[in-house]
């Protein structure tokens, strides 16, 4: 998959959301590309994903729904949720 690049508006809204430096910085090194963000592998980094979820939500919340599954923040919400579900399943399983 091709990088991908956000704008200066998504950016604006994601900074508005309170998406923070460190947050950004790991989105950035992903490229936005929601098949390389990694499977959660402890409880902190579940944490951190439900809270980058929540924020890339909030930060989407005013546009459509298209717009929104369209957008790379949408498609990384949706599978940093997936990751947080898989662990809590996971964790089910044993």
């Amino acid at each position: 998959m091709s990088k991908q690049t956000l704008s200066p508006e998504s950016r604006a809204r994601l900074l508005a959301a309170g998406l923070g430096g460190e947050d950004m910085a790991w989105l950035d090194a992903l490229d936005w590309n929601d098949a390389a963000a990694p499977p959660a592998r402890s409880e902190a980094e579940v944490e951190a994903y439900k809270r980058r979820e929540r924020i890339l939500n909030t930060a989407i919340s005013a546009l459509s729904f298209a717009e929104r599954a369209d957008s790379p923040e949408g498609r990384m919400a949706a599978a940093l949720g997936a990751h947080a579900a898989n662990w809590a399943d996971r964790e089910d399983d044993e």
